[in-house]
C-alpha cells in the first residue's frame, strides 16, 4: 500500500526520522536480511539526513563489491572519507555543479556554503585520488585525462577493456579514462566475481560545456567554455538484475519510452528534476512527473538535483517542488528521498527494501 507523501519521512523509507539520525552519523545502513543479493544506494549530500539544493553525488556498491560514483559534484572531493574505495566515477556532464569545479563546506541546506576552487575539479582529483576508471563522453573524457595526468605526473591511459562485452576488471592499480557515447556499453567485472556490472550509456538533451574556469591557458574571456562532448545518462544494469536509469540533466525526449523503458527496462530510476545554477535549464518538476507516469513507469524513483531545501529533519517538506513531484508519483512508483549518509538496499526488483510502500 503507497502512502501519503505529506506525512513524514517513514512514508519513504520504513526507518523513523531518529534512526535516520544515527544511521547519517554512523555511515551505516538499515538491517536487512538477504543483504548480499542488495545493491547499496548511498547518497553523499550536504547535510546528514537531508536532501539539500545542491546534493547531487549517490554512490552504488554492487553485490560483487563493484563501487560506482555517479556526478560528484560540489559535494564530494578525494579529501571525503565517505566514498572509500571508488572503482567507476560517471560523470553525466561537465557543468560546475556535476563535474565539480568548487568543493562546498558548511552553510545551509537551502544554500551550502561555496568552498574553494578546484581548478583539475572533483571529479579528476578523486579518480586520481582513487586509482578510478572514468565513464563518461569522448570528449569530457580526453579533457580531464589532462586534468589526472596534472594531478598523478604520468600520462592516464585509456582503461584496458576485453571481450565481446568490453569488460574491465577492478580494482585497478592506476587511473584510466573509459569514453563512452551513446548506445555505448561497458562492464565491469570484480576480481574474482563471476558476474559484471553494465554500464550502458543514453541519451540526455541538454548542452556539456565544460566551465571556463577549469581551463587553462591564457587569461579567457569571462563566460567562455569548452566543448565537453554530448550529455549523457546511464543505465546501469547490477548484478542482482536491479536496472537503474541515471538521467543527468535531461529535457522530456520520445526515447525515454521507446528505447530506455522498452529496451532497457529499469526497474530504478534517478530523475534530475530541479533547476541548475542558470535557472531552468533542464527537466522542471512537473515534466517529470508525466515522465515517470507515462514514459518510464519505473518500480522505484529517487528524485534528484532537486534545487531546493527538500527535507528539514528528514521530513519531506510542503508546498516545495520535491514534495509536488512526490504526492503526483506516488499512485505510479514507489519514492524514496536520497537523504544524506543513509544507505538505502535495492533487490532485482527495484525495490527498496525495508521500506515502507
Amino acid at each position: 500500500m503507497r502512502t501519503n507523501p505529506e506525512t513524514s519521512w517513514r512514508n519513504y523509507c520504513g526507518i523513523s526520522v531518529t534512526v535516520l539520525a544515527i544511521l547519517a552519523l554512523s555511515g551505516g545502513s538499515a538491517n536487512v536480511s538477504g543483504q548480499a543479493a542488495l545493491v547499496k544506494v548511498t547518497p553523499l549530500g550536504s547535510h546528514p539526513g537531508e536532501l539539500c539544493a545542491r546534493d547531487r553525488a549517490i554512490l552504488f556498491e554492487d553485490p560483487t563489491g563493484v563501487r560506482i560514483l555517479y556526478d560528484p559534484g560540489f559535494m564530494v572531493d578525494e579529501t571525503d572519507p565517505r566514498p572509500g574505495d571508488v572503482h567507476v566515477v560517471l560523470l553525466s556532464h561537465a557543468h560546475n555543479d556535476h563535474i565539480g569545479s568548487r568543493r562546498d563546506r558548511g552553510g545551509t541546506c537551502a544554500a551550502p556554503t561555496m568552498g574553494p576552487a578546484n581548478t583539475s575539479s572533483n571529479v579528476a582529483t578523486i579518480v586520481a585520488a582513487k586509482n578510478a576508471m572514468l565513464m563518461t563522453a569522448n570528449e569530457s573524457a580526453a579533457f580531464l585525462a589532462t586534468k589526472v595526468q596534472a594531478i598523478r605526473g604520468v600520462a592516464t591511459a585509456q582503461c584496458a577493456i576485453g571481450g565481446f562485452d568490453d569488460e574491465t576488471t577492478v580494482p585497478l592499480s592506476s587511473a584510466c579514462t573509459a569514453p563512452i557515447g551513446v548506445s555505448g556499453s561497458r562492464t565491469i567485472k570484480r576480481a574474482g566475481a563471476a558476474a559484471a556490472v553494465r554500464v550502458t550509456a543514453v541519451q540526455a538533451m541538454h548542452p556539456n560545456n565544460v566551465p571556463g574556469a577549469l581551463i587553462a591557458g591564457p587569461a579567457i574571456a569571462e563566460g567562455t567554455t569548452a566543448y565537453g562532448g554530448l550529455a549523457l545518462g546511464f543505465v546501469v544494469r547490477f548484478t542482482n538484475g536491479l536496472t537503474a536509469y541515471l538521467t543527468g540533466d535531461t529535457g522530456v525526449f520520445g526515447d525515454m519510452s521507446n528505447v530506455i523503458a522498452k529496451f532497457y527496462s529499469p526497474n530504478m530510476m534517478v530523475i534530475n528534476i530541479g533547476p541548475g545554477g542558470n535557472g531552468p535549464t533542464a527537466l522542471g518538476h512537473d515534466d517529470a512527473i508525466k515522465v515517470v507516469q507515462h514514459l518510464v513507469r519505473p518500480t522505484t524513483v529517487m528524485p534528484s538535483h532537486v534545487g531546493e531545501q527538500a527535507t528539514s529533519g528528514g521530513v519531506l517538506r510542503a508546498n516545495t517542488r520535491t514534495e509536488l513531484f512526490a504526492r503526483y508519483v506516488k499512485g505510479f512508483t514507489d519514492v524514496v528521498l536520497p537523504v544524506s549518509n543513509v544507505t538505502f538496499m535495492f533487490d532485482g526488483d527495484g525495490r527498496c527494501v525495508g521500506c515502507v510502500r
